[in-house]
């Protein structure tokens, strides 16, 4: 679809540039939902450039309480280098451990210590390390273009280069246009209209409306054009061979054509197509794709009120997250089985789906997920008659929420489980709890 291809092969070109132009300090780039996760796999993917002699490290943290995430990111940063010392070790890099910092570093300090250190323990043909920002939320705009400025302008990080992905707003940009020619601005953004008639001319193609846009007879390869990467080197960079030759084309056209389809109310093409975008996935050895993809054909499925089918491509997809460790989303499968046992009234085997699809949320260090599974779970022991397992539950999502950060605290559900709570407490008379846990309740939503 041209309206997509058109920004993501602007970014390519600006991405590749960036590889190999090692005295660009920034590339700020300005997307949208749509295309933020094509965009960041792009840019991630300059990483494997020829040119290039630095290791990538992504941070989506949002920039949000009263640390903006920084401590986070140091730990991120730890468990990243960690991954990249293994990854390279095969070509003979043996990069040492992270040293520990000084107890009195916190927050942006010890962010950048940690980079400080990491640039000094590159070893050849390593040469500095690009820092991608894509925080899922800023809260702080100010914060985010202070803190970012301190580091990027720092003389000890001189090593550092930095790629800043915003969807929402632009803190970053006066750094940007302060850096001059050491900087690049780009936008990466769906042109809305030509989105539609794109999937207006690929739907009337599908049905055989017309002729595709292209000629039929391949344009002839440049004589002095050099050949593409082996399918051995896709994947030995994590790529899927198929979805690199045309793969992935094909699945945004069937995902995009399947959503058409539902919106127009043609429930049956919908789910036939996203059916093939599911089986594509897995011709394209892409599990996690796969799985997100059943996800959306139970959705749509159920919009043709076939509940039962839905249930059984939900349990295929529990089966391909337990094949391929994919814990967060099997967490989030077994919320969807929870809710389909809840519409068929059987709220026990509900409330066993959510505890099970929270204790995975756990596991997967998903927290805010963990506490909503363990709030439903236990409005749903609840309403099975269950007490003591839902008070049980209850008290779990909310000792998960204690440590929070209480920006992120208050953005969870844990507020709303303090209240159901204490609405039991009150119908047993037990009112000084209540009471400390109305309290508690405001005390995690926070100031108005």
């Amino acid at each position: 679809m041209e309206s997509i291809a058109r920004p993501l092969r602007l970014l390519h070109e600006e991405a590749t540039w960036f590889a190999r132009a090692t005295d660009v300090r920034l590339l700020h780039l300005s997307t949208d939902a749509n295309l933020r996760g094509d965009a960041l796999d792009l840019l991630m993917a300059q990483e494997n450039h020829a040119d290039n002699r630095a290791l990538f490290f992504r941070f989506d943290d949002p920039f949000a309480g009263a640390d903006l995430g920084w401590p986070a990111r140091a730990q991120r940063l730890r468990e990243l280098w960690n991954e990249k010392t293994t990854a390279v070790a095969p070509a003979g890099i043996k990069l040492p451990a992270l040293s520990d910092l000084p107890g009195e570093l916190v927050g942006t300090a010890a962010f950048g210590a940690l980079l400080l250190a990491a640039t000094k323990d590159l070893l050849p043909p390593l040469t500095g390390v690009v820092v991608v920002l894509a925080p899922v939320r800023v809260d702080d705009a100010e914060g985010l273009a202070f803190t970012l400025t301190a580091l990027a302008l720092s003389a000890h990080l001189s090593q550092v280069r930095w790629i800043v992905v915003e969807t929402d707003g632009a803190a970053a940009l006066p750094l940007a246009h302060s850096l001059n020619e050491r900087a690049m601005i780009v936008d990466c953004l769906v042109d809305e209209k030509a989105q539609q008639d794109d999937l207006a001319t690929q739907t009337s193609s599908a049905s055989g409306g017309g002729r595709g846009a292209f000629p039929d007879v391949a344009a002839p390869t440049r004589i002095d054009a050099r050949p593409g990467p082996t399918d051995d080197a896709l994947r030995a960079a994590g790529l899927s061979p198929k979805f690199i030759n045309g793969g992935g084309a094909q699945l945004k056209q069937l995902v995009l054509t399947a959503a058409l389809a539902l919106r127009e109310g043609r429930s049956v093409d919908a789910v036939s197509t996203q059916a093939r975008a599911a089986a594509l996935c897995a011709e394209m050895e892409m599990p996690r794709e796969q799985i997100l993809n059943l996800h959306v054909l139970a959705s749509y499925v159920l919009a043709a009120n076939q509940r039962h089918k839905a249930r059984e491509i939900y349990r295929g997809a529990v089966d391909l997250c337990r094949m391929h460790a994919a814990t967060d989303l099997e967490s989030q499968t077994e919320m969807a089985l929870g809710l389909l046992d809840a519409l068929d009234q059987r709220p026990t085997e509900a409330a066993t789906h959510y505890s099970g699809a929270a204790r995975l949320a756990e596991t997967a260090a998903v927290i805010p997920l963990a506490i909503e599974a363990w709030r439903l779970a236990g409005q749903l022991a609840l309403d099975a008659g269950l007490e003591t397992s839902a008070v049980e539950c209850w008290k779990r999502a909310l000792a998960l929420a204690d440590p929070l950060d209480p920006a992120l605290a208050k953005v969870t559900s844990a507020p709303q489980t303090a209240l159901a709570l204490a609405a039991m407490c009150r119908r047993h008379g037990l009112n000084a709890q209540a009471k400390a846990l109305e309290e508690r309740a405001v005390g995690l939503e926070g100031p108005k």
